[in-house]
């Protein structure tokens, strides 16, 4: 992680995240469509690991919760 996220310190190590992907194909075996699943604790406990620049807690719910990719999975 080489740059801030959402107000959090970079720590400059690598972030690993296991999951799995579906990939959708046409008929020449070109990619359509992926769909990418994994746990999204692990990822966000990584990116806020190196601490945040004085927020408050409720602030900081709301800047993970502000991610558009994590809206729509509740």
């Amino acid at each position: 992680m080489e740059g801030p996220f959402k107000g959090y310190a970079p720590t400059g190590e690598k972030i690993e995240l296991y999951g799995m992907a579906i990939f959708e194909l046409n008929e020449e075996s070109k990619i359509m469509k992926v769909e990418f699943f994994y746990d999204r604790g692990e990822l966000l406990g990584g990116l806020v690991k190196g601490g945040h620049g004085g927020a408050s807690d409720s602030s900081t719910n709301e800047m993970l919760s502000s991610c558009p990719f994590m809206k729509s999975t509740g």
